[in-house]
């Protein structure tokens, strides 16, 4: 409780400069910022529609607030801010006046501007074409100290430079919405509607730019190269069909089938032929020792042997293969071949009809299964002879389907891998095409739902907010300097303070004469603190003790000698016997009785013990005090202006006192020169009793809640 209301009581103490220095420093700001310009707030709603619009690359939704940054900083990069700067200035150099304010710059403003631009582009401007003067300012403008647009758009212009711009425009993402919002102020309210009317238009078409450049280029690279492909999958397919008609292939995988299928076939055709030519000639040779004589003599016939040999050439032919398809030639073949059997069987059945065989067998019987054996045996000859032409054949055509086989392969490998290339840049350019056109869709959703409009009012001002700022500065200045004073400074000025810096205690304290205001009430304070010291001193002289009380001070004018005079005077006039010994009067401070003194009766001889006796010693720094003086009087007051600085050597007397005194004899400081609240915290309320000093004291004293006051004193 003790420290809050310490720091009540600092707060009290610093009250009026609290109070009065905020007030001047309010009004000084007040002064110099009253003629400040006023600022036009304008500010417009964009919908993008990146988050929560139609997308057809479901992909891009995980980018969507990538998107949506990229958005907002193409709005404050400096390509769309130098592109806005110089067509707010082709309109303001266009549809300014100097005469009277328009819609897009004030006629102050405008004066200054047309006053600034330079001889030589003046001509650049056409008062009747807004894009050709636009134009004719961006092909003047080059990178030089010189120059008057690149100055314009690189110093510190506060409508034109690109840095006025990117600190004034203020881009933000309203919540989590796909709405946001983009606010300028300036002091020139058509200047301030026109950059964000431009604005608006200008960072639309630097996002189209930038999005649709990122996917153009792409798009023609695939473009091409599938063209290139597309044309080389096609000379790839022409030489296929071209080798495939010169090679006579409709389905290779079939033909060789085929082929293969014949060969087959043709060496099963071949066993059975040559099974038969073996068995068809051991019957041959079987019925020919059967027969004897008459197969010789048959054999040696002319006529048969001619038949034999019509019968050879007529089975060759009948087995050629270019004659199966006519079909007319082979009957009449099959016709011949029937008659000349016949004609062999009649010319041996005429020369065996006179013989018999060596086994008594009619000849007959064996001519005709020999016969029989000898056509066989012919007609496999012809079989065999024309199954070799189709071997011949069958081997041509290994040897040509080899070849076009690998060759096939090799084609269709090169076009499968050309395809897969194609098909591959195809989807690419398709993925491009759907990218370009998710792009095309989120730039169409640039709305603009809250467009600028132009601010017929100035916003509030932020004067008074500074003015306010200013002030709660001084207070915390004036808090911040004086407490750095209450910590760091050694004046004793109060009760609390003094006991924290001494380690003592404070009996008392002594009221400063007030020369204005309180002037009046000087004695009857003094009067009030005097007796608040004599009801705390009264106790300790009714001991054992003599009633001696000892007052000492560390320095000079401390005003020891005005509160020995003070207390004698209140004590005598209540009628109390009082003796005030003082040095200098009563002894000298620099007698050797004083030096070796140790009682009051070695200093002064005739004192009556009935008496109070005030002894007031000279300075302590200076002079030494014995310490059965100190140990016999009843009290020990150490006397120190409140006023001035508690030393070192102050505190190292104090601690000598404390160390002499003994146990049982008190020691206490009373400040003198103090203030009025550091008396009252002593005596009570001081005078005048007026309601303001009663309502003062009751909150210093922390009454709150207190309905009246009664001061005893009054």
């Amino acid at each position: 409780m003790e420290q809050f209301k310490y720091i009540i009581s600092f707060f009290y103490r610093i009250r009026w400069w609290i109070i009065i220095v905020p007030i001047l420093v309010g009004i000084f700001v007040w002064i110099i910022t009253r003629n400040t310009e006023k600022n036009y707030d304008v500010k417009t709603t964009i919908y993008t529609g990146i988050i929560s619009g139609y997308n057809v690359d479901q992909s891009d939704y995980k980018n969507a607030n990538v998107h949506l940054s990229n958005l907002i900083n193409i709005i404050t990069t400096e390509r769309t801010l130098k592109a806005v700067s110089l067509k707010l200035l082709t309109r303001c150099l266009i549809y300014g006046d100097a005469e009277k304010n328009t819609s897009y710059i004030t006629a102050e403003h405008f004066n200054i501007l047309n006053q600034s631009i330079p001889r030589e582009l003046r001509p650049l401007i056409d008062k009747q074409d807004e894009e050709k003067t636009y134009n004719r300012l961006v092909a003047f403008e080059r990178p030089s100290v010189n120059n008057f647009i690149y100055q314009l758009l690189n110093y510190n212009n506060p409508y034109f430079s690109i840095a006025s711009l990117s600190e004034k425009i203020k881009v933000s993402q309203l919540g989590n919405s796909d709405m946001i919002e983009i606010g300028y102020s300036a002091n020139d309210p058509g200047i301030t509607y026109n950059t964000l009317d431009i604005l608006n238009e200008e960072f639309v078409k630097q996002y189209r730019e930038l999005r649709y450049g990122e996917t153009n280029n792409v798009i023609q690279f695939f473009r091409e190269e599938l063209a290139r492909l597309g044309s080389q999958l096609t000379s790839a397919e022409d030489s296929l069909i071209e080798y495939n008609i010169e090679h006579r292939i409709i389905n290779f995988e079939e033909q060789t089938k085929q082929v293969t299928i014949l060969d087959a076939a043709q060496r099963v055709t071949d066993n059975d032929l040559l099974i038969n030519s073996t068995t068809s000639s051991a019957l041959t040779n079987f019925y020919e020792n059967k027969l004897g004589e008459v197969a010789k003599r048959i054999k040696n016939s002319n006529e048969f042997l001619d038949n034999i040999n019509r019968l050879s050439t007529i089975n060759n032919d009948l087995y050629s293969r270019s004659l199966t398809n006519n079909t007319g030639y082979y009957d009449k073949l099959n016709r011949e071949r029937d008659k000349t059997e016949e004609n062999m069987s009649n010319i041996a059945k005429k020369i065996s009809s006179v013989n018999s065989t060596t086994d008594n067998i009619p000849s007959e019987t064996l001519v005709d299964k020999w016969l029989e054996q000898v056509v066989l045996n012919e007609k496999t000859k012809s079989q065999m002879q024309a199954q070799n032409i189709m071997r011949e054949k069958l081997d041509e055509d290994f040897v040509y389907y080899s070849p076009i086989g690998a060759t096939l392969n090799r084609k269709e490998r090169n076009i499968g891998f050309v395809e897969s290339n194609y098909m591959s840049i195809m989807g690419a350019l398709n993925q491009a095409i759907l990218r370009q056109k998710n792009l095309e869709m989120t730039a169409a959703t640039l709305k603009v739902m809250n467009p600028p409009l132009f601010p017929l009012n100035s916003s509030s001002s932020n004067s008074r907010m500074v003015v306010l700022t200013s002030m709660l500065a001084a207070i915390l200045f004036i808090i911040g300097y004086f407490l750095i004073i209450e910590i760091l400074d050694h004046t004793l000025r109060d009760k609390t303070r003094a006991e924290r810096l001494t380690g003592g205690g404070v009996i008392g304290a002594f009221p400063q004469k007030s020369s204005l205001r309180y002037r009046r009430y000087n004695k009857s304070i003094e009067s009030m603190a005097i007796k608040n010291l004599s009801t705390n001193i009264l106790p300790y002289l009714s001991g054992k003790k003599r009633r001696i009380i000892n007052l000492f001070s560390t320095e000079h004018k401390d005003g020891k000698t005005n509160i020995a005079k003070a207390l004698e005077f209140y004590w005598n006039s209540i009628g109390l016997n009082v003796r005030r010994i003082t040095y200098e009067e009563d002894f000298l401070s620099e007698d050797s009785e004083y030096i070796e003194a140790k009682s009051i009766n070695d200093i002064c001889k005739d004192i009556d013990d009935n008496e109070i006796i005030i002894v007031e010693f000279p300075i302590l720094k200076d002079n030494p005090i014995s310490p059965s003086i100190i140990n016999e009087a009843s009290l020990n007051l150490l006397v120190v202006r409140a006023n001035r600085t508690w030393k070192n050597t102050d505190q190292r007397i104090y601690d000598d006192l404390s160390r002499k005194k003994d146990d049982e004899v008190p020691l206490f400081i009373y400040l003198t020169q103090a203030n009025r609240s550091c008396v009252e915290d002593f005596t009570g309320q001081l005078p005048p009793y007026t309601s303001l000093k009663n309502l003062e004291y009751k909150l210093s004293q922390l009454g709150l809640t207190s309905t009246d006051y009664v001061n005893n004193e009054k």
